[in-house]
Formats: structure tokens, C-alpha cells, sequence
């Protein structure tokens, strides 16, 4: 749905809206290169420091996740610690992945049968080779799914439509990302788990999550303490909420870290790849003195990507 054609037209990128944000270097030479957008945002919501066109709007894909969360809770969602961390997850399908999706399930009195996401095998190499079958527990949705349809059935509402654009649960999910972004939603989709998906600026997508790490303590100390159940063991965003940064990650590029005091960080590369994110955004964070040096220091030997070279290497991913 496209409730101004005009508006959104303006406001969606452009090539020149994204500028290069990273290069991989082997033996000195630039190998490839990566585009991107971003933008930093104070605890006031205003832009501190920014990355090209943080004004344009981008699909925040799994990004929004933890925003959803807060929809689920005020819908009536009573879970906490590791399954409210499920709910907020982007989970590779290991058995504990699993489990808590289904406990999630089981406090509404449901199982497996009432997710609407699509069958998937685990994305956890480990998980992926024990199973026998695709499942939509092992979607890496299922987590959020599952916390709708919890919440719904405290709510009340049906859970067959729950996917629907009109259920009261997806009115709730777009009201509050509204409100944290501080901006009005110009489009809406469906993003691939066939939940209803909706653009923001990189801009609204930073204070979203800079508003969630100030305000939300219960969603915020369930994913710092859950950080492999958030992404999974070494995922980007496990990696960087060990260092006590509230992160998640969404599909086609895009990353958000916020901190305790509000400040908020999006993140999109233009092509889609994620491995620039991250390193993109501890330089922001480290420029600013929004992080230490050893936490700057730990988080790039972390999220480093290097140019392997036999078993050595020449070179490797520098954020410019």
C-alpha cells in the first residue's frame, strides 16, 4: 500500500544517495567496495552524524524486530528472559531456538500448527545437518510469529488473520514503530516471512532503536542477556551485544545498535551485503566516544573480515 505515491517516489534512494562506506583491501589493493547510508541520532532523537541520504527510506527488514516486541507486550504478550529474547529474534533453528518458539506457543495454549511463516530448513550449520525436514519452527521468523499469536490470544483477537495487514495486532506493530521512529509510515509491503513490512527513513530507523535501548528495560535486558538466542552464536549481532550495545540485523544489509542513553545507529548498504555494517557502525559509535577504545579495539578483531591469502592473510574489510 503507498499512501503518498509522490512523497515516497522523493524519498526513495538513489544511487547517489548512498556513499562509499567500506573497502576490502588485498596486498594493498582495493579489491571491492561497498555503498551505503547511515545515520546517528542523539538521545533528543536529532541527528549527530550521518552517512549519506539518512532521509531516504529503506525497508528495515528484521531490523524492527525488537519494535514489534514492544507491540507485543502492550497487546498483553506475558513472557520474559529468553522467550521474550525469541520474539526479537532473527534465530538460526537450533533446539534451543526451537524450544523457546514453542514455549512461546505453549503459554497460549498453541503449538506449531497456528504459525503462518513459511517452511524453512536451520540456518545453524550444526542444526541444518540433524534435520530431517523443513518445519516453520526452524524459520527464522518463528520467534516473532510466535509472539503474535501469543499476544493476540491474550488480546483476544483471532489468530487466523493474524498476518493481516488489518488485524489489530499489525495496526498495534505500525502504531508503535510510528511512534519510536517519530515519523509516519509513506509504504507498506510484505516482507518475507509474510508479515506486513514498512518503510522508514534510515533516520526514524535510528531513533526507533535509540527510544527502545532508553525506554524498553524488560525487551532490552532480555536481549543482552539472550544474545545467541537474538541472532545465534557468532552472529553479528550477538558479537556486538556481548559488548552491552542493544543490536539487531535485518535482511538486504541493514543493522541497528542503540545504547542505555538513547542514542540510536541504522545502517543500509546499498548492495545488500551485511558484512560492511558492522564495522561501519563501531566506527561511528567509536568516533562519537560512544564506545571505548577496548570495546573498539574487541569488536573489530570480532567482526573482522579478512582477505585470506592460503593460511594467511593480505589484507582484509576497512571502514572508511
Amino acid at each position: 500500500m503507498i499512501d503518498n505515491a509522490a512523497t515516497l517516489k522523493l524519498l526513495t534512494p538513489g544511487p547517489n544517495d548512498f556513499v562509499e562506506v567500506a573497502v576490502l583491501i588485498r596486498d594493498g589493493m582495493a579489491e571491492s567496495r561497498h555503498r551505503g547510508t547511515a545515520a546517528l541520532v542523539g538521545p533528543d532523537g536529532k541527528l549527530v552524524d550521518h552517512l549519506g541520504s539518512p532521509k531516504r527510506v529503506i525497508y528495515p527488514r528484521s531490523a524492527v524486530k525488537p519494535m514489534q516486541a514492544i507491540a507485543m507486550r502492550r497487546a498483553g504478550l506475558n513472557v520474559s528472559g529468553a522467550e521474550l529474547a525469541i520474539c526479537c529474534a532473527s534465530h538460526q533453528g537450533t533446539s534451543g531456538h526451537i524450544q523457546l518458539v514453542e514455549s512461546v506457543l505453549a503459554s497460549a495454549g498453541l503449538d506449531s500448527t497456528a504459525l503462518q511463516c513459511p517452511v524453512s530448513w536451520p540456518g545453524n550449520p550444526s542444526a541444518r545437518a540433524k534435520a530431517t525436514q523443513e518445519t516453520r519452527l526452524a524459520f527464522n521468523c518463528s520467534g516473532k510469529h510466535a509472539g503474535f499469536l501469543a499476544a493476540s490470544v491474550a488480546a483476544g483477537w483471532d489468530i487466523q488473520t493474524y498476518l493481516e495487514p488489518s488485524h489489530p495486532m499489525q495496526v498495534l506493530a505500525k502504531e508503535v514503530l510510528e511512534e519510536f521512529a517519530g515519523e509516519k509510515v509513506l509504504h507498506s509491503t510484505i516482507d518475507g516471512c509474510g508479515a506486513p513490512l514498512h518503510m522508514l527513513t534510515v533516520e526514524g530507523l535510528a531513533r526507533a532503536i535509540g527510544k527502545l535501548a532508553a525506554e524498553e528495560s524488560e525487551i532490552v535486558e532480555a536481549m543482552l542477556a539472550n544474545p545467541e538466542v537474538v541472532g545465534d552464536t557468532s552472529s553479528v549481532d550477538a558479537i556486538l551485544m556481548r559488548e552491552g550495545l542493544v543490536a539487531k540485523l535485518g535482511a538486504e544489509g541493514v543493522l541497528v545498535v542503540g545504547l542505555s542513553d538513547g542514542h540510536g545507529l541504522a545502517l543500509k548498504i546499498a548492495d545488500g551485503s551485511l558484512r560492511a555494517a558492522p564495522l561501519v557502525a563501531v566506527k561511528l559509535l567509536h568516533k562519537h566516544g560512544l564506545i571505548a577504545n577496548d570495546v573498539a579495539a574487541r569488536l573489530n578483531t570480532a567482526l573482522a573480515v579478512e582477505s585470506r591469502a592460503g593460511e594467511g592473510a593480505r589484507g582484509g574489510l576497512v571502514a572508511l
